[in-house]
């Protein structure tokens, strides 16, 4: 009978979360940060579940604060507070499975999180730049012009949208299925006219020029006529932001934050901005209505009396 140790456990806990349908990306990081946390256990000559403490646990999260980056910056917040969920979490296991009596996780309070605003928003025209940056004359020029519109239409994830397949496109109707996206949840979310315009002819003319494999139904094929990799989504935006001449620093997830603050500073429904995000809660939703400060600024030099005073 295979001893009970702190990896039995560890690979019982990764277990649980499978049962639970986590997705594979989730899994892995927890076990990373499970990896992580038990390190620092066997630092503490911990060896047995059973010495897992309290006071250790909330010295481990004192460690996480003073842990630095690979660059030797600061962790920040959302990572503190990563690694102490895990172990929070890998303790409530524990107590579930009657393997301790008390969870001694349960009582410790997360770090507070500061309310960040996006640090990269483009306005329109920064937007239509990078967007019309591809040369659509060439087979992947007019491949990637199409994806930058759809970023800047729905908002999704490059995650996301390297999943899309033929099957999650309606171009004549105007919406994208979103199959198990983040948090495993599928939803689906409207195309604006011309994105379903440069879908649809990506769709009959260039992606029959990239297929290698008919048996290949990702929407989004490389020069090989494969799935897009990882990090060629991302690459392609810095690359195309650059063409353009734009000095922010913008990635995929800039046009999550620019299809987001400019529905809603065009009054569109906090919810409905939610829904098409596919954001769990509207407290992630609520960051981009603090966002439109040239409204208030425009606002502010109508209406506060100091602006008509001449000096």
């Amino acid at each position: 009978m295979e001893a009970v140790t702190l990896e039995t456990l560890g690979r019982e806990y990764i277990q649980s979360l499978r049962v639970r349908n986590f997705s594979e990306r989730t899994i892995e990081g927890h076990r990373w940060r499970l990896a992580k946390f038990f390190l620092y256990l066997r630092r503490q000559g911990v060896d047995r579940f059973e010495q897992i403490s309290k006071p250790l646990i909330l010295d481990y999260q004192t460690e996480q604060y003073h842990c630095l980056s690979q660059r030797g910056r600061p962790r920040s917040v959302g990572y503190q507070n990563g690694m102490l969920a895990v172990a929070k979490s890998f303790t409530a296991f524990l107590k579930q499975r009657d393997y301790i009596i008390s969870d001694p996780g349960r009582d410790i309070p997360y770090a507070k999180t500061p309310k960040t605003l996006p640090r990269s928003i483009l306005t329109r025209s920064e937007a239509r730049r990078i967007i019309n940056a591809p040369d659509t004359k060439t087979v992947l020029g007019y491949r990637d012009h199409t994806i930058l519109e759809v970023l800047y239409t729905t908002g999704i994830r490059k995650e996301e949208l390297n999943s899309l397949t033929l099957n999650d496109v309606d171009y004549h109707d105007g919406f994208l299925r979103i199959i198990q996206g983040k948090g495993k949840k599928d939803r689906v979310v409207p195309l604006g006219r011309i994105a379903c315009r440069y879908l649809e002819n990506y769709i009959k003319s260039v992606r029959p020029e990239l297929i290698k494999d008919p048996y290949n139904n990702h929407l989004f094929l490389s020069l090989n006529g494969n799935r897009l990799s990882k990090n060629v989504v991302y690459e392609l935006v810095k690359k195309y932001a650059r063409q353009a001449k734009i000095k922010k620093n913008v990635s995929p997830h800039t046009f999550r934050h620019t299809c987001a603050t400019a529905m809603l500073k065009n009054k569109a429904d906090i919810r409905a901005v939610q829904e098409l995000l596919g954001h769990e809660s509207l407290d992630s939703t609520q960051v981009y209505t603090r966002v439109t400060i040239n409204d208030l600024k425009e606002v502010h030099r109508k209406c506060h009396p100091r602006e008509r005073d001449k000096e």
